[in-house]
């Protein structure tokens, strides 16, 4: 269904699920989806404000989406509360949380770094709650894209990914140019990320552009790909997040803070921790490596190539952390491909059938 007909239809449809009187009219204003397929609007009728969105192509997304409201709501977490649901057409109707973003706030507040620490603060404590006994109360049966980040999905969905969509596609490396210990190596540097402790409950896109932010309070969007996996998974996300690329010094303050907090709510082993940090970091970035070559010459979102650089320059300081020193073939693969990036790198390919 066009793009056009999805908006007409669902605006409809929200103008009819209306939460209390309809409203006789109601202003309309599609909303940029980034990376995602979905419809987004928002809907405004006199002095309220909500959101609707359409995904009638993936219903078991849409499943996940829902059951995953609640329970993050359930944890406390600022998720919006669904109003309205049509999980027969893919419709729902939701709170306006706002339109403002950690991103923008991040830039707005410049080179102050504490003004930037404060900000992520009530973040951290977020994702501390993501790790609660409650929070791994998950039904997993209802995680639409796996019930778990294991070395297995990470080596096809972000080792794979990377290589596949970055490397070999936007990059052009030709397979045979590749090191021969790669895959062995990939093997075992998924084993790593894949396994390493704590468990947790994890977002999965846990970045700045995903942290709504607005007049000081703050509210989570897009986790529908939720599941269990690593600890380290979505502070990864967060602290090496391209879209605004933290201070070095500050990554680590705010990883001291949070290893912390998370401490405070009972026995954690910050060794541990830490042992599988750079390497569940160096899977994260690839992920998203991966999807930034993908969105831009598979789904024509251009705007996703500028994140590239920041995503590689992080990955590159990464690799040289002493538990990664293992991955020689891997650490030459992320330090020789920016120089393979050219301007017609990340050019769209066409329509895809």
């Amino acid at each position: 269904m066009p793009e056009q007909d999805l908006t007409s239809e669902l605006a409809a449809w929200a103008q009819e699920a209306w939460p209390g009187e309809r409203p006789r009219e109601i202003e309309v204003k599609p909303l940029l989806a980034d990376g995602s397929l979905r419809v987004f609007l928002r809907l405004k009728a006199g002095m309220r404000s909500l959101v609707a969105m359409a995904n009638p192509l993936n219903p078991a997304e849409n499943l996940s989406w829902e059951y995953l409201a609640s329970h993050l709501a359930g944890l406390g977490l600022p998720v919006a509360r669904v109003l309205a649901a049509d999980q027969k057409n893919g419709r729902f109707l939701m709170e306006d949380l706002g339109d403002g973003s950690l991103m923008q706030a991040v830039a707005a507040a410049g080179k102050d770094q504490e003004a930037i620490a404060e900000l992520y603060r009530p973040v951290l404590t977020m994702l501390v709650r993501l790790l609660s006994p409650q929070a791994r109360k998950l039904d997993i049966e209802l995680c639409y894209d796996g019930p778990e980040l294991t070395p297995q999905v990470l080596r096809e969905q972000e080792a794979g990914y990377f290589l596949r969509e970055l490397v070999l596609g936007a990059a052009g490396w030709q397979p045979e140019e590749l090191p021969p210990e790669l895959d062995e190596e990939l093997e075992v540097f998924c084993e790593l990320a894949g396994r390493a402790q704590p468990r947790g409950l994890v977002h999965r896109d846990f970045q700045s552009r995903n942290l709504v932010y607005t007049k000081g309070r703050y509210g989570l969007v897009d986790f529908q790909g939720a599941r269990l996996g690593p600890a380290q998974y979505d502070l990864a996300s967060l602290l090496h997040d391209p879209y605004v690329q933290l201070p070095w010094s500050l990554r680590e303050r705010l990883l001291s803070e949070y290893l912390e907090l998370l401490s405070a709510q009972g026995p954690l082993d910050k060794g541990e921790f830490l042992a599988g940090w750079a390497a569940v970091s160096a899977s994260r970035l690839m992920q998203a490596l991966g999807a930034f070559a993908f969105l831009t010459r598979k789904r024509n979102r251009p705007q996703f190539a500028v994140s590239t650089a920041p995503a590689l320059t992080s990955l590159a300081r990464i690799m040289t952390d002493p538990t990664m020193a293992g991955f020689k073939g891997l650490r030459q693969v992320v330090e020789q491909t920016p120089a393979r990036l050219g301007p017609r790198s990340f050019d769209f390919l066409g329509e895809l059938h």
